[in-house]
């Protein structure tokens, strides 16, 4: 028994030893090509393709492996290239049971540093999809790939987006035919990369039923519904879904040349379905997170945005929300079907921006690409208030009631917008221009802006009016902020003219400038405006660069002058001259107020008059007292001649003294000396009217003292000085004439002298019209029929032959 066994076992040895003898000198066999014409067949046979290789080994088992080197199989007729993939290396593992029956069956496929092209015929056949040969054909065979692994390789998608998919791992599987295909692996498209997962059923009328999930750095997409045979195969549809965050979003659009704002996340859901030459598309919902804008706008902020498209065919919508500065913002806007943004360079564009209760309407045609810097717009913006838009430039606007305004508009959402054909209607102003509106740390506004009727007490909203009778029990100046602060906020340059101003509930007419604005230094130069009495011109100037403004005034009446009558009626004041008088101003000061200005204020202002009527009224609380002391005689209801009114007060940190004070005319002549000191509104006065009565000239000193609420008439001069000189000027005051004058110490004729050097001083040593020479009055003949009686001596004159004077 043992030696049968022991015979058995040599006998099953000698097989072993015979049978691997035998698969050794088989893959010799195979190594040196014996096998080679018969494998080509069989290669071809299974995948209908001519399969080109270099070395090749067997390995003979219950799973047979062929492994081939540097293979090259054959595209389809008509690809564009010859070869469907080119594979450094490539391992066939075979199913041995249906091999035996004369099957093809690769149990596995794997493929290393290979490069694959996938496209279609001109059927549409992909060429992916192997055939079996003439003979497997014959019989009705094929070839079955249970899985498919792929390392460091690459597909080529030729007329596609993606121009190449490099292949890290690619692991592709299913157990049946029936069974759905397994996807999953690492790839990198165009350099990104991206981990998949894709799970593909059996086809059925013509697509695939699709589960599919793609991961990368910032970004999710997912797929599900039926893949398609062909894009215009009847009933697939795929559902999407992706979100990108922040930070992927700029690289994504350059790997696609494109340059996008830095948004913040993306979101984005369709349906695609057939179509030709592109799917169909429906339920397009494009999402954008909060985004950060300063760069495009500084302050500008977006919420939320979203685009929504029903289909390629309709139109498409956007709406969004965000913020600049304070200011809400939002936005709505139609666009063309997206198939016509795919297709055309131009879009009509109709969007709604809205600010609060404030709307812009815009029209307009708009690049592809979406650049607005170019796009010019037809705008319409209504608000019930314009004040309310200041956060949007970022700046203190006015406030301005029920404001509509039409323009074009250029350069929307960019640092620099243009308004052409600017017309604003509120209720307000009227105005019409065209202005440049630059957006930066310092906004800054440039143009011309013509107003036919500018409201500036309704933009003011009357506040002024009521501080100025709050302060008027014990002040005359009214203590009001200067308007500063938008100054030192933006930067301008502007022409302006506007032909009815209203301004201190008084109209002016024929306004006109050149307003220069640079880090809060304001300039006016030249500046024109028609008052109530005529017109006026100069140039103005406000520092606010600094903690404490400054204010430079230069102003000179034009023309004949100004009508002192109108004047009156136009601010109701009841001072009583009659007659053109002649303006000039040259003052500065500094402060944030108006009493803190005239507190500080320097420099010169003269009102000359020739000609002219004086009617007995005044500004003054004492003025009926006063022009009983000046004018015993009292005032005839036709008023009193004038020859000539001069007068000119200079001014140095807020204490103002008179360099002429001259009224002169058929009464006689009032002169005197007058200093003011505007911090705490004091006044000391000395007149001397030279008054003619029945001939004789009366000289009675008048002297005012207190302030310019509660002047007193008959002060002593010392006591009335005393509240008028400061610390800072007493010595430079206390040796001027005008001092010298009110304190007594000298007898001289006050500074000023007759009309001719008086108009001159007035005139801020202007020339000027002068009047004409005075006649020596007759003695003893009463001031009413003087000038009757100047008239028969210059007749008698002329009979005697005398010369006429």
């Amino acid at each position: 028994m043992i030696r049968f066994l022991r015979i058995g076992a040599f006998i099953l040895l000698g097989l072993c030893v015979l049978g691997g003898a035998g698969i050794v000198a088989l893959q010799v066999a195979i190594s040196r090509g014996a096998f080679t014409a018969q494998l080509d067949r069989a290669l071809e046979n299974a995948t209908g393709r001519r399969i080109t290789y270099g070395a090749i080994g067997v390995r003979f088992g219950l799973r047979p492996r062929i492994a081939l080197s540097n293979t090259a199989i054959a595209n389809i007729p008509g690809g564009s290239q010859p070869d469907f993939a080119r594979i450094g290396r490539f391992e066939v593992t075979l199913a041995l049971v249906p091999l035996i029956a004369g099957r093809v069956e690769i149990d596995s496929l794997f493929l290393s540093d290979a490069q694959i092209i996938l496209e279609r015929d001109a059927e549409g056949r992909g060429n992916w999809v192997f055939a079996a040969g003439r003979e497997a054909s014959s019989s009705g065979g094929g070839v079955s790939i249970a899985s498919v692994e792929i390392e460091s390789s690459r597909i080529l998608l030729p007329g596609s987006p993606v121009g190449a998919i490099d292949i890290d791992t690619l692991h592709i599987a299913r157990d049946t035919p029936e069974d759905p295909l397994e996807l999953d692996g690492r790839i990198r498209l165009d350099g990104e990369a991206l981990t998949i997962a894709a799970r593909l059923g059996r086809e059925a009328d013509g697509a695939l039923p699709l589960e599919a999930a793609v991961s990368g750095d910032g970004l999710h997409a997912r797929a599900k519904g039926r893949w398609p045979h062909g894009m215009d195969t009847a009933g697939w549809s795929l559902d999407l879904d992706a979100e990108v965050d922040s930070a992927a979003v700029p690289r994504l659009a350059a790997r696609f040349d494109r340059t996008l704002p830095p948004l913040g996340s993306l979101s984005l859901s369709a349906r695609l379905g057939p179509g030709s030459p592109w799917p169909a598309m429906s339920d397009l919902t494009l999402r954008v997170g909060a985004t950060d804008l300063a760069a495009l706008l500084p302050g500008l902020r977006i919420a939320r945005a979203e685009l929504r498209a029903e289909s390629f065919e309709a139109p498409a919508t956007i709406s969004a929300q965000g913020w600049r500065g304070t200011a809400d913002l939002g936005l709505h806007a139609t666009l063309p079907p997206l198939r016509r943004i795919m297709e055309e360079e131009t879009l009509p564009i109709e969007a709604t921006l809205t600010s609060g209760r404030a709307r812009l309407d815009l029209s307009g045609p708009v690049q592809r690409d979406f650049d607005l810097s170019g796009t010019t717009f037809e705008a319409r913006l209504t608000t019930p208030d314009l004040a309310l838009l200041g956060p949007v430039p970022g700046v203190a606007l006015p406030r301005m009631t029920g404001v509509t305004a039409n323009a074009r508009l250029r350069g929307l959402f960019t640092r620099t917008m243009q308004f052409d054909g600017l017309a604003i209607t509120a209720n307000a102003l009227e105005a019409s221009g065209d202005v440049r509106l630059t957006l930066a740390a310092r906004p800054s506004l440039t143009g011309q802006v013509s107003a036919r009727r500018l409201d500036l007490d309704a933009l003011g909203g009357g506040a002024g009016a009521s501080t100025v009778r709050r302060g008027a029990a014990t002040r005359v100046i009214p203590d009001l902020p200067l308007p500063v602060a938008m100054l030192r906020e933006m930067d301008a340059s502007l022409r302006v003219a506007a032909t009815q101003l209203v301004a201190g509930g008084t109209t002016w007419r024929d306004v006109s400038g050149t307003v220069a604005l640079a880090n809060g230094r304001l300039t006016v130069d030249p500046f024109a405006v028609t008052t109530p009495g005529g017109p006026v011109g100069g140039r103005l100037q406000i520092d606010a660069s600094g903690a404490v403004p400054r204010v430079a005034l230069r102003l000179d009446s034009r023309g004949r002058g100004l009508d002192m009558a109108a004047l009156r009626r136009a601010f109701g004041v009841p001072a009583g001259f009659q007659g053109v008088a002649e303006l000039a101003l040259d003052l500065h000061g500094q402060g944030a107020t108006t009493r803190a200005l005239a507190a500080t204020l320097s420099g010169e202002a003269g009102i000359a008059m020739v000609g002219g009527r004086f009617t007995g009224a005044t500004a003054l609380r004492i003025g009926p007292d006063l022009i009983r002391a000046l004018l015993p005689r009292g005032t005839p209801s036709g008023g009193l001649a004038l020859r000539c009114l001069a007068v000119r007060l200079s001014a140095e940190n807020g204490v103002a003294s008179s360099q002429a004070l001259l009224m002169e005319g058929e009464f006689g002549r009032i002169d005197g000396s007058l200093a003011l000191n505007l911090r705490d509104e004091t006044i000391a006065a000395r007149l001397l009217p030279d008054v003619r009565l029945m001939g004789v000239t009366v000289r009675a000193p008048v002297t005012i003292g207190g302030t310019l609420a509660e002047p007193r008439i008959g002060v002593e001069p010392g006591a009335a000085l005393a509240h008028v000189i400061g610390d800072t000027v007493a010595n430079r005051l206390w040796r001027s004439s005008t001092v010298e004058f009110l304190r007594g110490a000298t007898g001289s004729t006050p500074p000023g002298g007759d009309c001719g050097p008086a108009l001159t001083l007035a005139r801020l040593g202007r020339a000027g019209t002068m009047p004409e020479a005075a006649a020596t009055p007759i003695p003893l003949v009463p001031r009413e029929i003087q000038g009757t009686a100047q008239e028969v001596v210059r007749g008698i004159g002329g009979l005697l032959g005398g010369r006429r004077r």
